[in-house]
């Protein structure tokens, strides 16, 4: 079961590379990177736990930014 988590968080990533919209892109990478993050928290591993926390909170920062440029 943890491997299908680390195979879905794989294919957000390649999935954000197939993407045009750059909304779409930042918001499949916040799904990958969520999705490593927990892998990473299941599995004890802490390079993949930190990287994607980092990862994580950019992530939700680029799309809160993308979001109200879009509003403005």
């Amino acid at each position: 079961m943890i491997d299908v988590l680390g195979f879905f968080a794989g294919a957000c990533l390649i999935g954000s590379m197939l993407l045009r919209n750059i909304y779409a892109v930042k918001i499949l990478l916040a799904v990958a990177a969520i999705s490593f993050l927990a892998y990473g928290i299941i599995l004890h591993l802490l390079p993949i736990i930190v990287i994607n926390s980092v990862l994580t909170a950019s992530g939700i920062y680029e799309l809160i930014r993308l979001s109200r440029k879009k509003v403005a």
